[in-house]
């Protein structure tokens, strides 16, 4: 969350997709001839003519990403006219850094929610009894706020199936649930499905143990950035058709 408000911050003007592939092959060539590019050069490696490669760095460069210097050819011996030379600028290196970890964590997400939501589909005939514990046991372990949240929720809604609750969108939780997400609405959803599934967990003996995992929910939930909170807004819907299809 504070590497993406850093890169917003810095780059007021964001980056197309045609911008930032040809910024991260600019990069690699920068880093392989270790030296200031002439755009001939860049046009060259990147298989682009050199009208297209001058004008993306002169844009790039508006953007504050690549910096230019003239410099005499090292084969004139004497008077001569001086090339623009291209580099990546440090904020350019530093804004793709950032780039490159938000799309490993998208990925990340993708996986985990696509995880969870097969285990949901495919547990539907054994009870839920193994993908339930298998999150139960993972939460501790959760690489970020978003994957904790997604977990401890669908943990909450599938103890919740377990009593008897109608998973229906005119229930308290689905009213919730089909209202625009927000902190302060998932604080209470979790909230509402621990206080109606109660009995069932203190028949179980662990009051406590789903105390301590509400107070971790709350935690991550408030470090989530307003795109993060939107997924899982987004994911617990999903959870919640997953279960509501599936058989008291």
């Amino acid at each position: 969350m504070e590497n993406k408000k850093l890169a917003e911050d810095s780059f007021p003007t964001k980056l197309t997709f045609r911008q930032k592939a040809f910024m991260n092959k600019l990069l690699d060539v920068y880093r392989e001839m270790k030296e200031p590019l002439h755009y001939s050069i860049v046009a060259e490696r990147l298989g682009l003519s050199s009208s297209t490669a001058y004008d993306m760095l002169r844009l790039l460069e508006k953007k504050g990403i690549v910096t230019s210097q003239y410099a005499t050819p090292k084969t004139n011996t004497g008077p001569g006219r001086s090339n623009i030379l291209f580099s990546p600028a440090a904020k350019g290196v530093e804004l793709l850094t950032i780039l490159a970890g938000e799309s490993q964590q998208q990925e990340e997400w993708a996986a985990v929610k696509a995880r969870i939501i097969a285990g949901l589909e495919q547990g539907k005939a054994s009870g839920y009894k193994d993908v339930f514990d298998e999150l139960f046991a993972r939460i501790p372990d959760a690489d970020t706020s978003l994957v904790r949240c997604a977990e401890i929720i669908t943990v909450l809604l599938l103890n919740l199936k377990q009593t008897r609750f109608e998973f229906e969108k005119q229930s308290s939780v689905g009213s919730l649930l089909s209202s625009p997400a927000s902190k302060l609405r998932m604080s209470i959803l979790a909230g509402l499905i621990l206080g109606l599934s109660i009995a069932d967990i203190e028949a179980q003996g662990l009051l406590d143990e789903y105390a301590k995992i509400k107070e971790k929910y709350e935690v991550s939930l408030q470090e989530l950035s307003k795109e993060n909170l939107l997924k899982l807004h987004k994911f617990t819907r999903e959870a919640w058709n997953s279960l509501k299809r599936s058989p008291a």
